[in-house]
């Protein structure tokens, strides 16, 4: 077990380069800047741990300096981590819905008030006495850590069953690089989900769970790169517009209207509603019976 582990933790920065070098050539960091970040953020969190894990030949040993900056450092980079994984999965939602503006703004408004509410109950999960989270040390950032990507891992979930259940009727497929980034997020979400369930069951750095969140991680990048390396269709790439008859479109109608100010009338005014429409169909009956003037 403990050979397989340091197998799989070694090809983890091979796919990791190779999910970089796919994302970056395809052009996708223009359009996808939070995802770019991402990647920066873990390969540069990889890079660190490695100079620290393998700095001096042995591995770090409380309570030496490098094991506090290693202990620091991975707990920093975790949560890192997190917040850009948020970022990327507003972006994703806000990508796929550009064909319906107006409930990508609904949708966005609901989904920093969840985000919000989210960090909230995260924190006060660690901080509050009555519902303090037991660590080994008495240091909170291991629980905090964890708590922050619970919540990412449950909004990951969410856009994963989002763009499964409405990719078609917003006019993209499953081809889509922005269907497969939420793909990999999904996967990695309940994997991280149901590790941090059985972590307890589990304990040590080698165990079956942890060789299988690891398997599942390098999985994600092998998605992540072939949806990369493909050619996209041309039809993902460009901008999509929904038929005016479709249910979407008309919900789309309805919110672009919700939270606007009304224009102000002077007080005693008439609206002219009624009188407008009288004068529509006055100039619909005069237009199908011509009048003509006697001579």
């Amino acid at each position: 077990m403990a050979h397989l582990q340091d197998l799989l933790i070694r090809l983890e920065p091979v796919l990791l380069v190779l999910v970089a070098f796919s994302f970056f050539k395809s052009g996708s960091a223009r359009r996808l800047p939070a995802m770019a970040t991402l990647i920066v953020v873990r390969l540069a969190s990889l890079a660190y741990l490695e100079v620290i894990w393998n700095f001096g030949g042995t591995a770090p040993v409380l309570p030496s300096p490098r094991y506090v900056a290693y202990f620091y450092g991975f707990w920093i980079c975790y949560i890192a981590s997190a917040v850009s994984i948020f970022f990327v999965v507003q972006e994703v939602f806000k990508r796929v819905m550009e064909p319906v503006p107006g409930l990508r703004r609904l949708g966005l408004l609901a989904f920093r008030w969840v985000s919000i509410v989210s960090i909230v109950v995260a924190v006060g999960a660690v901080a509050l006495p009555a519902t303090a989270i037991p660590s080994n040390n008495g240091d909170q950032i291991g629980p905090l850590s964890l708590q922050t990507m619970r919540c990412v891992s449950v909004m990951e979930l969410c856009l994963l069953a989002f763009l499964a259940l409405s990719i078609h009727s917003l006019g993209r497929s499953f081809r889509s690089r922005l269907f497969g980034i939420g793909l990999g997020f999904g996967v990695q979400a309940a994997t991280e989900l149901v590790f941090t369930a059985l972590s307890g069951r589990y304990p040590g750095l080698v165990s079956t769970a942890n060789s299988v969140q690891q398997t599942v991680v390098l999985g994600v990048y092998a998605i992540w790169t072939v949806y990369f390396l493909v050619p996209e269709p041309a039809a993902e790439r460009n901008l999509i517009v929904l038929p005016p008859q479709s249910m979407l479109a008309r919900w789309n109608a309805l919110a672009k209207g919700l939270g606007q100010m009304p224009e102000a009338v002077p007080a005693g005014a008439p609206t002219g509603f009624f009188l407008q429409d009288i004068e529509g169909v006055v100039d619909r009956v005069l237009a199908k019976n011509p009048v003509v003037a006697p001579r």
